[in-house]
């Protein structure tokens, strides 16, 4: 079968490596002139490594990855320990493939190897500014028309594909928060003795405070290694004004909106230059992923970009990739999707209580129950919730229901 793949990113060419190594002659139009290594660090849990593993991504990115040991969650004015959960050992042992940590770019970059070396053909400056799905073709905007047997987009969150499948547009939403992102060389951060566990231990940092929440966690990088962190916030219109979804900052701006926060953070900022804002938006979920046409489909944040609270955008659109086959493909992701993607805006407002007596109250049951136990109240430490996110096997699931169908 001849297939297009819209959009050459995470979730694109994730798609197009699982196609080619079915066997089907596979076209990627990515809408950039060039193909350049943006962003930050990336969260790769179980669920979607294990995909990554089976399509044979590791040899490509394992020497770019960390395992962290665990995530911390502390309070955002003082740092004090409120739960800690163990990340590597269940992973292994558990859930059968590891939690990494990796830089966006290695993983990107380690991606389009792979699926070159897999013989997917991958065409620059190709923007494309119409589809037909009932012909299975579209255009770009050089003018050239191509043609398939069936077309998956990928082409992200402002998906010109979405609004044909549905009907009309389907713009995402804003969640009214933004992130800081921030990146630079744990070496910065050497000798300073209150910041030496945060860039020597692999780990999750989490401070949770009212209306925000920072993340940090260590990356093997390309060169040396790397310190991540993520300032998430309701939107400054001051840093970033309506009409702007990303721009470079300083950490002065940072500075002013987390001031009180835990004096760490504050140290850790006199080393950052440069800082990268992002305004965050989720979509609405949709009932179909599908044209009537069966020759056009959505994938990744095309089809159902969220926020990013458990760090699961990324596995979600991953996960589709080795469940795509269109029979079976929105009776498989549609229900497990918006279910996670309901489950991070609840972590977002776990974690981001003003101070008061729900806070308190949370934070009073947070250091009564350390571990990961069932019915834990914080996601990320419940043992049931956890099984079903990274315990999740995409392709036993698909395997399951073939033989169902089979027999």
């Amino acid at each position: 079968m001849r297939i297009i793949v819209i959009g050459g990113g995470l979730a694109g060419l994730s798609v197009a490596i699982s196609l080619a190594q079915g066997g089907h002659d596979v076209e990627i139009l990515e809408s950039a002139p060039a193909i350049t290594y943006i962003g930050a660090g990336i969260q790769v849990s179980s669920n979607s490594s294990l995909i990554l593993r089976r399509l044979g991504i590791d040899k490509y990115i394992e020497k770019y990855c960390t395992e962290p040991v665990d995530l911390r969650m502390m309070r955002w004015k003082d740092g004090n320990l409120l739960v800690e959960c163990p990340l590597k050992e269940p992973a292994q042992k558990e859930y059968n493939s590891p939690y990494w940590h990796i830089h966006r770019a290695d993983l990107h970059r380690g991606l389009l190897e792979a699926a070159l070396d897999r013989g997917c053909k991958l065409h620059l400056n190709s923007r494309v500014v119409s589809i037909d799905p009932d012909a299975g073709s579209l255009l770009t905007q050089d003018g050239t028309t191509y043609s398939a047997d069936f077309i998956v987009a990928s082409d992200g969150l402002h998906s010109m594909a979405r609004s044909i499948v549905l009907g009309k547009p389907g713009p995402p939403i804003p969640t009214g928060q933004m992130a800081y992102r921030v990146t630079l060389p744990a070496a910065k951060l050497r000798g300073i003795p209150e910041l030496e566990e945060i860039i020597t231990v692999p780990r999750n940092n989490h401070w949770l405070g009212p209306h925000g929440t920072i993340l940090s966690y260590l990356l093997e990088g390309q060169n040396e290694p790397l310190i991540n962190f993520v300032f998430t916030c309701d939107v400054n219109e001051v840093d970033l004004p309506p009409g702007v979804d990303q721009r470079m900052g300083t950490a002065e701006e940072v500075r002013n909106s987390f001031k009180g926060w835990d004096p760490r953070i504050e140290k850790m900022l006199e080393y950052v230059e440069d800082v990268l804002y992002w305004r965050l938006y989720t979509h609405a979920p949709l009932a179909t992923w599908s044209h009537p046409s069966h020759r056009l489909v959505l994938i990744g944040d095309a089809a159902h970009a969220m926020t990013p609270y458990l760090a699961q955008g990324a596995a979600m659109s991953i996960e589709d990739a080795a469940i795509l086959v269109l029979s079976l493909y929105e009776r498989l992701r549609i229900d497990r999707v918006t279910k996670v993607a309901s489950a991070s805006v609840e972590s977002r407002w776990f974690t981001q209580m003003e101070d008061g007596d729900k806070q308190r109250e949370r934070d009073a049951w947070l250091l009564l129950h350390p571990g990961i136990e069932p019915g834990h109240i914080n996601l990320r430490s419940d043992k049931l919730w956890l099984d079903e996110l990274f315990g999740y096997d995409a392709y036993q699931v698909l395997d399951e229901v073939l033989s169902e169908a089979s027999s």
